[in-house]
């Protein structure tokens, strides 16, 4: 018997809290560079961004992350939770990357007209992420380039980019439960989809409760 979800899944609380954010990217996307991040520099801004959130504003999130020392970071979080593999995914990101990339300029450019004009400037990096917990196995593209014809001729002037992704059914209970935090539990509860699963969330032991 399937348990049907609400909208706003377990995922959406993660990103909204960022406490929990932070040891998710820390978790799940080990970079160094996240080793000393704090929820204090992470700013959410998905509300700059309502021209392409109109169609999924429950599940589609921006955050604006500083690193000490270096330009800002900007995360691109799409929650698909659908039966079906959103194979738009690989457009949709690049859609949202040119988006970040040239609402930043324009802000620079506010505060600093013609700096991105120079030839030191740099755009800020953005990591794309989906966080898929839908039961069937995730077969989209990876790279906007795969979606795109004739790449073996015209790839040099095709973007390319892989988006990272989390595929919360290839983790087993045993796999979430060892952490024994907040994060895992919500993860967990995500992460069940028949009521023999639901079993198997009662059955962990007393202590991952405590």
């Amino acid at each position: 018997m399937a348990i049907h979800k609400p909208k706003d899944n377990s995922f959406k609380l993660i990103l909204d809290d960022h406490r929990l954010f932070v040891d998710f990217l820390l978790r799940f996307i080990p970079l160094p560079i996240f080793n000393a991040l704090s929820p204090d520099d992470i700013e959410d801004v998905s509300e700059r961004f309502l021209p392409l959130l109109l169609e999924n504003r429950d599940s589609d999130t921006v955050k604006r992350i500083s690193l000490k020392n270096n330009p800002p970071l900007f995360v691109i979080a799409i929650v698909e939770h659908e039966s079906q593999v959103n194979f738009r995914a690989p457009f949709k990101m690049l859609q949202y990357i040119t988006l970040v990339l040239d609402k930043y300029e324009k802000e620079v450019n506010r505060e600093h007209p013609g700096l991105t004009s120079t030839r030191d400037f740099r755009y800020p990096p953005v990591l794309p992420l989906i966080f898929y917990d839908g039961p069937a196995p995730w077969t989209a593209a990876r790279n906007f380039a795969d979606r795109t014809a004739l790449k073996e001729i015209f790839g040099d002037y095709i973007p390319s980019f892989n988006y990272e992704l989390v595929e919360l059914n290839k983790y087993g209970f045993e796999d979430l439960s060892r952490y024994q935090d907040a994060l895992s539990l919500l993860l967990l509860v995500d992460r069940i989809q028949k009521r023999e699963e639901l079993e198997e969330l009662k059955g962990l032991p007393g202590d991952y409760w405590e």
